[in-house]
């Protein structure tokens, strides 16, 4: 009897201790990108794999809130909570149910869409501004405090900059995000006037003048290969860094306006391919996306129909 209640005390505790973890049933979903809406209290995800917009609720139910032609590989996603708007970033890496030869490599767009009703409000091609001669991918996007956006190509060395009424621009370009692979990736905005943003393939983590966007910088702190999803908490004083490759949230502070920042901590993924997160409620969150899966399959293996909302608890 008293091994039967110490298993069960062991259970309970372990159920606890996790209990902030949020999953959530979406077969063949594969999200990369979360954001918050204090409305409704929820996350909403998007789909590399099945080209959608989802909701998840605190306790783990999963319902479709967007499904729009245009939506091929929906890859980040932010929300503007002020006016309850979502805007999400569309690619297509080759992992889409709705991957096409028109499309593969090449698109780079962005959409927005009314959170109380569904209903789109602007469609942006960013990918017709890069005259750059590489491809395209959207990838991750971020809000300043006035409703612009920035968005960044993973495929091309810029930054995009779109205003609150759908007009895109590109708002930085710099050689040292060109190259191989996946470079520019997470992307946030510092409330002092600048954006952080990753360079995936290098490790890198730069800083780029809201009002000068030719000002930039490489913020000196360690190299974090795979660096993804960016999140700064509320206070701007600390910001975690998500590797996919390391499978690692790291936590850097900073004393000096993040000229420079160090790395205090760091904690693992309890699933494979983290790629982004959110700040709520004091809370960090980390979306565990499995996307190895998709750009790796395993013979048969079956797809995943279970993803996590992990804590991050340092």
């Amino acid at each position: 009897m008293k091994r039967i209640f110490t298993s069960l005390f062991t259970l309970l505790a372990v159920a606890t201790v996790n209990s902030q973890n949020i999953k959530f049933i979406a077969p063949e979903l594969y999200p990369e990108g979360t954001a918050y809406y204090k409305k409704d209290k929820s996350f909403y995800v998007t789909s590399l794999h099945l080209g959608k917009v989802g909701k998840v609720t605190a306790d783990g139910k999963y319902t479709v809130f967007v499904e729009d032609k245009d939506l091929i590989s929906v890859v980040g996603t932010v929300i503007d909570n002020k006016t309850s708007t979502i805007y999400v970033a569309i690619s297509d890496p080759g992992a889409s149910t709705k991957t096409n030869p028109a499309t593969q490599g090449k698109l780079a767009k962005v959409a927005a869409y009314d959170l109380t009703t569904g209903k789109r409000k602007f469609l942006v091609d960013l990918g017709i501004l890069n005259t750059t001669g590489t491809g395209n991918f959207a990838n991750d996007l971020t809000l300043d405090e006035v409703g612009n956006l920035y968005v960044t190509n993973s495929f091309a060395p810029i930054i995009y900059k779109i205003d609150s009424k759908g007009t895109a621009s590109i708002f930085a370009k710099n050689d040292a995000w060109a190259g191989a692979g996946f470079n520019l990736n997470g992307i946030t905005y510092h409330k002092d006037g600048f954006l952080i943003a990753a360079q995936m393939e290098k490790g890198l983590l730069y800083k780029v003048d809201i009002k000068n966007p030719q000002n930039i910088t490489v913020i000196k702190t360690d190299t974090l290969k795979g660096a993804d999803g960016l999140v700064l908490n509320d206070a701007n004083s600390e910001l975690l860094v998500i590797s996919n490759k390391t499978n690692k949230i790291y936590k850097l502070t900073t004393k000096d306006k993040w000229v420079s920042a160090t790395v205090d901590k760091s904690v693992e993924s309890i699933e494979t391919f983290p790629t982004t997160g959110v700040y709520v409620e004091g809370k960090y969150y980390v979306l565990n996306a499995k996307l190895n899966e998709l750009f790796n399959p395993t013979p048969g293996v079956p797809l995943s129909t279970e993803f996590t909302l992990q804590e991050i608890k340092f």
